[in-house]
């Protein structure tokens, strides 16, 4: 977690210098406020895994490039040594093991929720797709009139730029592999 917050404060004082944008128009721009923006920055905030959601729509960069440490040419990345999140008192966790990249167009996430785990996204911006595969267990995703069930193996694309909920029904441990591409 340590490492998550001095990545996501890192990231976010970097994007907003680099805009030349204040707090107060960070905080305009995302919904999120700008005590909690300058906290997030310090380092000293742990935010929800919706708040960073707010941030990265509102300032229109990826969930996954908050969190990411800069970037060398090359990286190598294993679930063991990415930042994650969590929400639902611990039970839904997001590994950022790919982080976004303008020239790839996507991003690339493990997701582990315990028994009964639910996780709602706000939508995201117009052209986003998302594409689930269920590594372990199953899950239910959800989104305006679409409710699948998805076994372990089964993989599921859809539109994310409509709200959408995953919830692990089964009685084990759900893992999945989360790709958003962005067009």
């Amino acid at each position: 977690m340590e490492q998550m917050s001095r990545n996501l404060a890192f990231q976010l004082k970097k994007i907003r210098q680099q805009r030349h944008l204040s707090l107060d128009d960070v905080a305009k721009a995302t919904g999120v406020s700008k005590a909690q923006l300058a906290q997030i920055e310090k380092g000293e905030a742990n935010p929800t895994v919706s708040t960073i959601w707010k941030i990265a729509a509102g300032m229109r960069i990826s969930f996954s490039s908050l969190l990411q440490p800069p970037t060398a040419h090359y990286m190598r990345y294993s679930s063991k040594d990415v930042p994650h999140v969590d929400e639902d008192e611990g039970r839904y966790r997001v590994y950022s093991i790919i982080p976004y990249n303008p020239e790839r167009g996507w991003e690339f996430y493990k997701v582990e929720m315990e028994p009964g785990a639910i996780s709602k996204s706000e939508a995201h911006t117009e052209g986003v797709e998302e594409t689930v595969m269920v590594i372990k267990g199953q899950a239910v995703i959800s989104a305006g009139d679409m409710h699948e069930l998805l076994d372990e193996g089964d993989t599921l694309v859809f539109s994310g730029h409509q709200p959408h909920e995953y919830r692990n029904t089964s009685e084990g441990l759900t893992i999945f592999h989360l790709i958003l591409q962005y067009k």
